[in-house]
């Protein structure tokens, strides 16, 4: 199963309701380059070369960002689909609406919610499993590495875990 690592934080927005909760950020261990990518993709068993991927991935690149802002959406397989959104000010009346009143123009992704990868909120949480940056780093201080705060918070194979309380 994925593990998606989450940081906590304390909410200090001027809020009855949220200042001075904790909630998790999701913590990102690294950013891959297209060049990663493209050697994780040829290391999964892919008859293409990392070279013919990166090639395949640039030109998907340059393509959908000519595609939708051409006003297409374009649908990756079972993944989702590429789309752009604007926001705009109002106007009193049809004729007083021009490109004037577009103030962003926002490039979107709606997952797939009926095929094999289901990115949806509800059936990622499902297929992760979470754990905190705080009770990892507290497991590698314990076993020598690296410092820092926190406690193993459960987990049958001793990892670090937030558990889901709607499960």
């Amino acid at each position: 199963m994925a593990k998606l690592i989450t940081r906590m934080y304390q909410n200090t927005v001027n809020n009855e309701k949220t200042n001075g909760k904790f909630y998790g950020r999701v913590v990102h261990t690294e950013t891959l380059s297209t060049d990663e990518f493209a050697r994780h993709i040829s290391e999964h068993g892919s008859p293409f070369t990392r070279s013919v991927i990166i090639g395949v991935l640039a030109a998907a690149c340059d393509c959908l960002v000519e595609l939708v802002k051409d006003s297409k959406k374009v649908r990756l397989g079972d993944l989702g689909t590429f789309y752009l959104s604007a926001e705009s000010t109002g106007a009193e009346s049809v004729d007083e609406y021009s490109a004037d009143n577009v103030k962003k123009v926002h490039l979107r992704f709606l997952p797939n919610l009926r095929r094999s990868y289901a990115l949806d909120s509800v059936t990622l949480r499902k297929q992760v499993k979470i754990g905190s940056l705080e009770a990892l780093m507290g497991e590698k201080a314990e076993d020598g590495g690296s410092t820092g705060g926190g406690s193993n918070t459960g987990g049958d194979d001793n990892e670090p875990v937030v558990e889901n309380p709607g499960e």
